[in-house]
């Protein structure tokens, strides 16, 4: 009875073996060449330099002066005045008890001790909040430029296997219509149709993916801020100089 059990739970185990071993060979490795690699950490770099970043720089300039202003709340407790008069000016000893030279007073709020730590903790915080929204913007636009980038990459792909294809029906309805022309009764109209029709659906596709490719090459750009031909040329300039 244990031999059986033994033996069913070692086929069993040996049929999930086999089932993650197929399905680990249907994964296929994704992998970059070195030149593919540098030209995206080189649009990553030039992504990272967009305008919208400047934004949250400033907002943290803000925040650093926010904070100064807000430390600034204690020096404001202590005051000096001073008396320019006719007895002050002489140095008249006699009247510098009733008209002294300089006055200093200090004052402090009771609540100031509560209200400016909490204004000081805020401006940091706020600025603490910003250095945030840059650091997920930053991330965002990477994401953004490299999906647009393979995007891209895909469409051109597309393009250079849908040319051959477009060449093989182009041929085909020439041909079909030459047959046709000179009499060939194995060639009917419809044939010809059929074979016009998927020649002009070859087409169609052609100039769709023309489309595709120079819309995702103006969403790469808008993002890196200057032409894809100039950030491929900074790669290969990098890649020369290694």
């Amino acid at each position: 009875m244990k031999k059986g059990l033994f033996l069913i739970i070692g086929l069993i185990g040996c049929l999930l073996a086999q089932a993650q071993k197929k399905e680990t060979s249907l994964y296929i490795p994704l992998t970059d060449s070195p030149e593919v690699t540098q030209l995206k950490a080189v649009l990553v770099e030039l992504a990272m330099q967009n305008p919208s970043l400047k934004v949250y720089d400033n907002k943290a300039k803000i925040a650093r002066y926010q904070t100064n202003k807000a430390m600034a709340g204690w020096a404001n407790m202590f005051q000096a005045s001073g008396n320019l008069n006719e007895y002050t000016l002489k140095n008249n000893s006699n009247n510098a008890t009733f008209f002294p030279r300089y006055n200093f007073s200090l004052t402090v709020p009771l609540g100031s001790f509560i209200s400016i730590p909490n204004d000081v903790k805020i401006a940091k915080t706020e600025k603490k909040v910003i250095i945030n929204m840059k650091e997920d913007e930053q991330r965002k636009l990477k994401a953004d430029v490299l999906n647009a980038y393979e995007l891209y990459a895909a469409n051109k792909k597309m393009m250079e296997l849908e040319v051959p294809l477009l060449e093989d029906v182009y041929n085909h309805y020439k041909q079909t219509e030459e047959k046709f022309s000179s009499g060939d009764k194995e060639v009917s109209v419809e044939t010809l149709n059929i074979a016009y029709r998927s020649y002009n659906e070859e087409m169609v596709r052609k100039v769709m993916l023309e489309r595709d490719i120079r819309q995702a090459k103006i969403e790469l750009e808008k993002l890196i801020g200057i032409s894809f031909e100039e950030a491929v040329l900074q790669s290969q300039a990098r890649t020369f100089n290694k």
